[in-house]
């Protein structure tokens, strides 16, 4: 077996991979979506239904909004990448490589790697250009792909179409909530108390957890 032939192969498994990893986010995303807004409603039911009625913990309601949260982040997972497919389509083979593949496994490699290079070069994180060019622009590429995502839908031709920006705008906005909570710093208390409960809830799973939220939202 040649190196071309292994190479093919290794394309086709990781095609596979990302095929079935897409439609399994799909489903579970739209399943996050319908248990959201089942949490919504359970929101506005009055207290004294909740006495053994309703057979749930009350107390339990914020844990059982934040999965469903997270499960319905997949839905804008999927949107990002959408965006992200229209933008690689206009560019070359060598841009898109350069853009969305060598940078971002850089960037991922200086942040391993990112004591060894600061004592090597001596330049120090987090302020010095090229630390602040590793932390945002993945963080950037994801936003723009994002952005491209809802101008391809609320501007399909030649008009814009609020109500379709609208509605996309709501799905997204799990993932959108979820990205600035773990990326971009936004300190919510109740995000941040509950995030804890759930990682704590799962137990001997909650690094695999972890994992899984880092992989779908993170940068």
């Amino acid at each position: 077996m040649n190196a071309r032939t292994s190479m093919r192969k290794a394309k086709r498994a990781k095609r596979r991979f990302d095929e079935f990893v897409e439609d399994a986010a799909w489903y579970l995303g739209w399943l996050g979506v319908g248990l959201l807004a089942i949490c919504g409603l359970l929101w506005l039911v009055p207290h004294d239904v909740w006495d053994g009625t309703l057979g749930l913990h009350e107390a339990r309601l914020p844990i059982y909004t934040l999965v469903a949260m997270l499960l319905a982040s997949l839905v804008g997972w999927g949107y990002v990448n959408d965006g992200e497919d229209r933008i690689r389509k206009g560019l070359g083979k060598q841009v898109d490589l350069v853009l969305f593949v060598i940078l971002p496994l850089a960037c991922i490699a200086a942040e391993l790697l990112k004591t060894w290079i600061a004592r090597q070069t001596g330049m120090q994180p987090p302020n010095h250009p090229f630390w602040l060019f590793v932390r945002w622009y993945p963080i950037a590429l994801i936003c723009v792909s994002a952005a491209a995502f809802m101008l391809w839908k609320s501007r399909p031709r030649r008009h814009v179409y609020l109500d379709r920006g609208l509605g996309y705008a709501l799905l997204l906005a799990p993932y959108a909530l979820l990205f600035a909570f773990l990326e971009l710093g936004l300190r919510m208390d109740w995000l941040d108390q509950n995030l804890r409960e759930t990682f704590g809830a799962a137990g001997q799973y909650s690094i695999a957890l972890q994992l899984v939220v880092a992989y779908f939202i993170g940068d």
